[in-house]
């Protein structure tokens, strides 16, 4: 096997650099940006010549062989290949099929599935884990790309000829996938699907969410303490993909939800800064990043959740907490810090803010699954397994169930 050369430089260097690592007949793994749609396909035409393969630009996440590279949790080796545009997406079904554990999660870049780069980034990637005999399932994932990309991509994932799943988030109805190609909904059905596939039992047997008597008594309790014109909620999201997934699931259940990176144009908020109705807001979009990740630094979406517990309309916030390496070193012992500060401004105002939160992140990983779920629990938080249950949840209990028979 090639070699890897890893690029974190930005800009033109990073193309420069890339280009030749490639002739030195390496695979790259390209964490930086600002590279050119045409310098990308440039690299990616380039990687295919030499069958090799080429991950980003602004590659999230990668797990090559058991080595993460950008932001990656410690996810035990098995059998299931992951192919994915955004890293929080990479990084949620890596974790939720830890149980089976994973060969492979190669981050493609956020451009790959656009028309103009065509997808080459991941038809690489598919290439890579077919020819893996350690890769037996595969994942792909990615916001719902142009009809004429999803079916070139659809095809390819058949052609490689091993048990499949794919998630296009936002896709509607979508594409037609081919048979041997299991359509996903959601991160959580796709991670679903592929333990199935693994463990070669009904997808309706693998589940990462409470019973629901138990999801059912939460929501009741948590929504008994609002106060009269409590209904909105408001989700403040580290990672892109987790912020589509939550929108996509949300949706379904209650109608319109307004974003800065909205699944449909109308919906967009003239003001990232300021929520309106139902909104979930994307904090690694780049007019909020403040020049730090979200998943590294906290402090934008702290400063966020004391502004929406001021807002008497606002009823349930949702967010992610993602671990592993590169994230922040505590990031629910920073968050639970402005959480209770928020139901206290929330309280003096005379309501009360419920807060819904998912982990994503493994035992394994230097902040401890476990010790940072405790630390969001003993804030008041009402943490799920997945993050698409804590946008359900989220629903539930701003609406007082009356999506349950949606569910």
């Amino acid at each position: 096997m090639a070699k890897f050369a890893v690029i974190s430089v930005s800009g033109p260097p990073a193309a420069r650099d890339a280009i030749e690592a490639l002739r030195a007949d390496k695979h790259v793994v390209l964490l930086g940006g600002g590279v050119s749609l045409e310098e990308e396909v440039e690299l990616k035409q380039a990687a295919a010549e030499r069958e090799l393969l080429l991950l980003g630009p602004g590659c999230g996440t990668a797990i090559i062989e058991g080595m993460g590279y950008g932001f990656a949790n410690a996810v035990r080796r098995g059998p299931v290949g992951i192919v994915g545009t955004l890293g929080t997406g990479i990084q949620e079904v890596s974790c939720l099929v830890d149980e089976v554990g994973i060969s492979h999660a190669l981050g493609v870049g956020p451009r790959d599935l656009s028309q103009r780069v065509d997808g080459l980034g991941t038809m690489g990637a598919l290439k890579f884990l077919a020819e893996d005999e350690s890769t037996k399932v595969i994942v792909v994932t990615a916001l719902v790309p142009a009809t004429s990309v999803a079916r070139r991509v659809l095809g390819a994932v058949k052609a490689v000829g091993k048990p499949a799943v794919a998630c296009f988030l936002g896709a509607g109805r979508g594409p037609k996938f081919p048979k041997g190609v299991v359509p996903a909904k959601t991160l959580e059905d796709a991670a679903a699907h592929a333990v199935a596939l693994v463990e070669k039992r009904g997808t309706r047997e693998v589940t990462f969410t409470l019973s629901s008597e138990e999801v059912r008594k939460i929501a009741e309790r948590e929504h008994r303490r609002f106060s009269y014109g409590q209904k909105y909620i408001r989700g403040l999201y580290s990672g892109g993909m987790l912020c589509a997934e939550a929108m996509v699931v949300m949706q379904e259940l209650i109608g319109d939800v307004r974003s800065n990176v909205p699944l449909k144009p109308r919906l967009r908020l003239p003001d990232p800064h300021s929520s309106r109705g139902h909104a979930c807001v994307d904090f690694e979009a780049a007019e909020l990043t403040r020049g730090r990740h979200p998943v590294a630094d906290q402090g934008p979406r702290c400063e966020r959740m004391l502004k929406e517990a001021r807002n008497w309309e606002t009823a349930v916030v949702v967010l992610d907490v993602v671990l592993g390496q590169g994230a922040h070193p505590d990031p629910a012992g920073e968050l639970a810090n402005a959480i209770t500060e928020a139901k206290k401004t929330a309280e003096r105002g005379g309501g009360c803010l419920s807060v819904v939160a998912s982990v994503v992140g493994t035992s394994k990983d230097p902040q401890s699954l476990d010790a940072q779920r405790e630390k969001l629990e003993r804030a008041g938080v009402v943490v799920m397994p997945s993050n698409a249950q804590a946008a359900r949840m989220a629903t539930l209990t701003a609406t007082k169930e009356r999506v349950w028979k949606n569910l």
